[in-house]
């Protein structure tokens, strides 16, 4: 199995946000041989970058977090190199040890290596990644090659694990096999049928299938009625002519 395959095969099916965050974090140990995995979102309101996962840093305040050199790079340049750097290639030893980032957060550390994947897009205001790190030597090109297949995995699991699950489905109640709550679920969270077959590992027109099946054992036929009716919600009475 390939490496996107593994991880979507790995993570797609925990029951929470705590529990992916966990897992995927393991997982990254074991594919990058580092001595840290974790998961950064950085709010500009909040005005601190939250590190989950991390056993050492939690978080860092805005005036630290916005002058790593991989950051700082993000934001000059977001496009380039398809949003996986290396932090060695963009700043030296020289540079990094002159930033706060360095002296305050990873020199106690002993880090001084680092690759970077986001998942959304950088901006001043907002920052979302994931984060592999380790001190002495440096990340080979074949862990930039091999984090290239899995950015597209976790910017699609980001997603489908960007809020809780709700509470209570009533999916068994209308015979709702597995498969079509699980594809109800992420496309109640945003992602495309596209991208739900890319996750799952199955194509759009499967996708399709899935949803069509399930429309038809819930009596609707969209989205929006499908997720309110396995929420136990009324559905809304068309407008009057």
């Amino acid at each position: 199995m390939d490496p996107e395959a593994n991880l979507a095969a790995e993570l797609i099916r925990l029951s929470s946000r705590d529990e992916y965050f966990q897992a995927a974090s393991e997982l990254l140990l074991r594919m990058f041989e580092c001595v840290g995995a974790s998961r950064v979102a950085y709010d500009a309101v909040s005005g601190e970058a939250e590190i989950i996962n991390d056993p050492y840093i939690k978080s860092l305040p805005s005036e630290i977090f916005m002058d790593h050199p991989l950051v700082v790079s993000y934001l000059a340049a977001p496009a380039a190199f398809g949003g996986i750097r290396r932090l060695s290639d963009v700043a030296t030893d020289f540079a990094l040890h002159r930033t706060r980032t360095y002296q305050e957060a990873y020199r106690p550390l002993g880090i001084d290596r680092q690759i970077t994947i986001l998942t959304s897009s950088p901006r001043p205001q907002s920052f979302r990644a994931w984060s592999v790190v380790r001190g002495g030597a440096d990340f080979r090109d074949s862990a930039l090659e091999l984090a290239r297949p899995i950015q597209t995995m976790l910017r699609l699991l980001d997603t489908a694990y960007s809020e809780a699950p709700p509470e209570h489905s009533l999916g068994d109640a209308y015979s709702l096999t597995v498969r079509e709550q699980e594809i109800l679920q992420l496309l109640g969270r945003g992602l495309t049928g596209v991208a739900i077959g890319h996750l799952l590992g199955v194509s759009p027109r499967t996708v399709a299938k899935h949803l069509e099946h399930a429309y038809a054992k819930l009596g609707c036929t969209n989205r929006i009625d499908a997720l309110r009716l396995l929420r136990g919600e009324p559905l809304k009475a068309p407008p009057r002519r």
